[in-house]
């Protein structure tokens, strides 16, 4: 064997050694997770009444914020978006509730009759 067929061999050997170590795709690391907290989902039938009762308050006085609503409920506005994210995780809670408000509104506003079309549930 000649000295350039020998140089060549070790040249293509190199090259391929050198492109399987560039073309290989690294293994993804695996990370070791925490254990997620558990996370309190359940919606308590106090926190339905007063969802339903902030809201209704909201529904009788359209020019109430959500912090007025909120005054004398000894409850802080992020506590109040925990109750109602809760809320809105259960759709049998979002019906209940979607009920107990048009049934207050209707009672309210005696003009409206029944069975008027309502707004439909998204």
């Amino acid at each position: 064997m000649t000295r350039w067929t020998a140089l060549l061999i070790c040249a293509v050997a190199i090259g391929f050694v050198l492109g399987s170590q560039v073309s290989r795709r690294p293994e993804p690391e695996e990370v070791a997770q925490a254990p997620a907290a558990p996370v309190e989902n359940k919606v308590t039938e106090a926190d339905v009444e007063l969802y339903i009762a902030v809201y209704s308050a909201m529904q009788s006085d359209h020019g109430l914020t959500i912090d007025d609503a909120l005054v004398g409920r000894d409850l802080t506005l992020e506590q109040f978006r925990d109750i109602e994210r809760r809320v809105q995780a259960d759709q049998h809670m979002v019906d209940r509730v979607r009920l107990a408000l048009l049934t207050q509104a209707k009672a309210r506003n005696s003009w409206m009759p029944p069975g008027a079309p309502t707004p439909a549930a998204k």
